[in-house]
C-alpha cells in the first residue's frame, strides 16, 4: 500500500464561470489530468507563440465529475468505491488513515467529502460503512474501540466541527506536538465508541 496517493475530481462551472463566459480548459484521460492553456502574447508587434499549451499531469485517481449525461461521468459512489473502500479496508487491518481534500473556495471540496441529502458523500458514507462491512468485523478483536475528530482548517485556523460554540467568533483549536505520539490538536472533542464484544453490522446512531 502506498503511504500517499492523490486523487483529482474536475467539477462542472459553477454559474458565475458560465455567465463569465468560463470554459473548462481541463480532461481527464484515465489517470492524467491534461491542462489546456491559450498562451496570448501581449507585445505590441504582434510576434510570439499563441500556440495551444497542454500540460499533463499523472494521479492515482481521477474524476471527470462535469456532466451526468457523460460515460465518464464520476458519481459519488464511483468515488466512494475508489477513495472510500480503501480508507475502510486500511482501517480494518488496523492502518493510521487520513483522507483530507484540498482545493481553492468553490472548488467542490466540501461536495465529495460531505454532499447532500440526495448526492451522500464520502465522510457519512465512510462513518456508516464502519459499521455495516460485516466482513471486516469479523477480523477484528473482541475488544474495539473506534475514536473519531471532524476538524475543519480554513484560513490558518482549525475548527472543531463537533463542537458548537455559543459565541460570535468561530471556536479555534491549537495544534500541538507531543514527543511520543505526535502532532495533534489540543481540545478537540472525540466521538467514542467502544464494543466489549465481536462488532456487529448496525447503523451509525
Amino acid at each position: 500500500m502506498a503511504n500517499v496517493r492523490v486523487a483529482v475530481r474536475v467539477r462542472p462551472l459553477s454559474k458565475r464561470e458560465t455567465k463569465e463566459g468560463g470554459r473548462i480548459i481541463v480532461e481527464v484521460d484515465g489517470k492524467v489530468a491534461k491542462v489546456r492553456n491559450l498562451k496570448v502574447d501581449s507585445r505590441p508587434d504582434g510576434f510570439g507563440d499563441s500556440r495551444e499549451k497542454v500540460m499533463a499531469f499523472g494521479f492515482d485517481y481521477c474524476y471527470w465529475s462535469v456532466n451526468p449525461e457523460d460515460p465518464q461521468y464520476a458519481s459519488q459512489d464511483v468515488v466512494f468505491q475508489d477513495l472510500g473502500m480503501e480508507v475502510l479496508s486500511g482501517v480494518a487491518k488496523g492502518y493510521n488513515i487520513c483522507l483530507f481534500a484540498y482545493g481553492q473556495t468553490g472548488s467542490g471540496k466540501t461536495y465529495t467529502m460531505l454532499g447532500t441529502p440526495a448526492s451522500v458523500g464520502l465522510t457519512p458514507r465512510i462513518c456508516e460503512g464502519l459499521f455495516i462491512r460485516e466482513k471486516d468485523c469479523a477480523s477484528l478483536p473482541s475488544s474495539c474501540r473506534i475514536k473519531v475528530s471532524f476538524l475543519e482548517i480554513y484560513n490558518e485556523r482549525v475548527r472543531d466541527l463537533l463542537k458548537q460554540s455559543g459565541q460570535k467568533k468561530p471556536y479555534t483549536l491549537r495544534v500541538r506536538e507531543h514527543p511520543e505520539m505526535g502532532p495533534y490538536v489540543q481540545g478537540e472533542l472525540l466521538w467514542s465508541w467502544r464494543s466489549e464484544t465481536k462488532l456487529k453490522p448496525g447503523k451509525l446512531s
